[in-house]
């Protein structure tokens, strides 16, 4: 029997073998191959001699192996796993097919505000510029950190506030000093101790800084008394006109003169006789300190001592608010003898956080009650500010300032400007807003011109800084001249060469040396003399070394930058 290969199979039958379409199959790739194809699936479990009853079973074997090897050889190719696309569908106006809906950032604020807003724009405005005048740092956030410690303020402001209620509900006569830094909340937190008295006590506020003497202090203390208590104690005209005067004085000499001991004393010692108690503050107590004999004072002071408890008479308080800490090394000892020592004593924030939060609160103030289609401000109005205060640039600028005051005075002052020029059109606070407001808040600088000045200018000033190095405060044009030979020296001592020219130093004359006289650069300690020439008159230098620094910095001579380096 004769056995046929599968070429001459073949060859002898023109017939392709093509298995039934139900058992095709494809690779996991999707393109099947034309043996995976017509095979895979005929030469698959049992039915692999019946699909091909032409082959013997003696090549059966072999086909089925090569097969297998080609489904193992041939790799799929991995399929990446897709995330289903979410769509909001709304119908397109133009054929009516479902696009996807664009979705906005929550935090992106409208370029220009609706109409239905601008009134909350405007009351918003109005509000934040009230809290801002009276800005204040809260009480307790300066030290969340330090639990073990109470916050300076909390303590002095419970001792204040214990202190004059001892004097409104008992009568009693007491004397203390608030002591601060300017901006930590001295006058706030007296003024909140007396509004929380059970009754309204005679207020008599006085300034150092107004009332210079003590006769214009108890003309003072003798308005506000009337103005409060309805009963006037000034002297009237009529009893001035009855005074003869005295041809012995001068105008001059009656204006500021002080009254005689007996009025002002009497004037006082009937304070405790009023229907109600009397808190006496004295702002600037320092500056009272300096006053003739401190007469002033030492009647206050011995006033509120003599009362007693239950004596008939109403209570007398005197506070004195002052930034020294040495104040009470300043008085005499007749006053600090009738002082009872009581200091009480306020801080600034420590860090900028705390700035920003008293701020964020002041500025996020509610407008109280709105319409319906403006529910959607405040949610617009706090998401800006937190965007405001979360931007480095203005994170850099209240860094800044802090570092230079940490009054908070100072913080209101910056926002007030780009609060006030809100508008519809620009709605949100910007960091270019803060920035303008902290260029017109800080001091020019001194001398805009040293950006501005010529080579020989320069060399003349790097000269006085090499003279101050040395110990000389005061110079003469000879001696910075002289400073400028020895340096030119230097540098000619190897030139460099450039079409055959040396290149040194310019040469300064006396002509550059007045022009920097004439813009108050050098300033003349003491006339000149008939006999001294021009050339030895001293003068000083009133530019810091820092802005000398940054000047040469800026005109990039490479020569003069060494030099300055030496100055050191």
């Amino acid at each position: 029997m004769e056995i046929r290969t599968p070429s001459r199979l073949a060859s002898s039958r023109p017939t392709v073998l093509q298995p039934s379409p139900q058992r095709t199959r494809s690779t996991p790739s999707g393109n099947a191959t034309p043996l995976n194809k017509h095979l895979t699936s005929a030469l698959s479990s049992t039915k692999k001699a019946a699909a091909f009853p032409q082959l013997p079973a003696l090549l059966l074997p072999r086909v089925t192996q090569v097969v297998d090897e080609f489904n193992l050889s041939a790799p799929s190719p991995p399929q990446s796993p897709t995330k289903p696309k979410t769509f909001t569908p709304f119908s397109s106006p133009r054929k009516g097919k479902a696009v996807a809906t664009p979705q906005t950032s929550p935090n992106r604020l409208p370029a220009v505000l609706p109409s239905h807003l601008h009134a909350s724009l405007h009351a918003q405005k109005r509000i934040a510029l009230r809290a801002l005048n009276s800005l204040s740092v809260p009480d307790g956030q300066d030290d969340e950190d330090d639990e073990s410690e109470p916050p300076a303020n909390s303590t002095a402001y419970q001792q204040l506030a214990e202190l004059l209620k001892g004097t409104v509900e008992r009568g009693e006569g007491n004397s203390c000093l608030l002591i601060g830094p300017r901006g930590s909340g001295k006058t706030q937190l007296l003024e909140a101790a007396i509004s929380t008295l059970p009754e309204q006590p005679i207020v008599i506020r006085l300034s150092g800084h107004a009332q210079i003497n003590d006769r214009l202090a108890m003309r003072e203390i003798a308005w506000q008394l009337a103005e409060q208590t309805g009963k006037s104690l000034l002297q009237t005209e009529e009893d001035d006109e009855d005074q003869e005067e005295n041809p012995f004085l001068e105008a001059a000499d009656t204006v500021i003169s002080l009254p005689p001991p007996s009025h002002l004393l009497a004037l006082i010692s009937m304070i405790p006789t009023l229907s109600r108690p009397t808190i006496v503050i004295l702002d600037a107590f320092d500056l009272f300190a300096l006053h003739a004999r401190q007469a002033l004072l030492y009647c206050l002071l011995d006033t509120a001592q003599s009362c007693r408890v239950g004596a008939g008479s109403k209570g007398l308080a005197v506070i004195g608010v002052t930034t020294r800490v040495d104040t009470i090394n300043m008085l005499e000892k007749r006053v600090k003898s009738r002082f009872s020592g009581r200091m009480l004593r306020t801080a600034c924030p420590r860090t900028v956080d705390v700035w920003v939060r008293a701020a964020s609160a002041a500025l996020c103030t509610s407008i109280g009650p709105r319409d319906e289609d403006e529910d959607d401000w405040p949610r617009l109005w706090e998401g800006s500010v937190n965007i405001f205060f979360n931007d480095p640039q203005v994170l850099k600028v209240l860094r800044e300032t802090f570092a230079l005051s940490r009054d908070v005075r100072l913080l209101s002052r910056l926002l007030v400007k780009p609060v006030a020029n809100l508008t519809p059109s620009s709605a949100f606070l910007t960091p270019s807003t803060l920035i303008d407001s902290g260029i017109v808040q800080r001091c020019p600088p001194r001398f805009s011109i040293l950006s501005y000045l010529n080579y020989p200018s320069m060399c003349l000033l790097i000269s006085a800084m090499h003279a101050r190095t040395s110990g000389h405060n005061t110079v003469t044009f000879e001696m910075l001249q002289e400073r400028f030979r020895d340096q030119v020296r230097t540098s000619l001592s190897a030139p460099v060469q450039v079409e055959g020219g040396g290149i040194g130093m310019m040469r300064c004359s006396r002509e550059t040396f007045e022009t920097l006289v004439s813009q108050r650069l050098f300033v003349s300690i003491a006339p000149p003399a008939a006999g001294t020439g021009k050339e030895f008159v001293k003068y000083r230098c009133t530019i810091d070394r820092s802005d000398v620094k940054k000047a040469v910095e800026k005109m990039g001579q490479l020569n003069l930058k060494k030099w300055f380096s030496k100055a050191q």
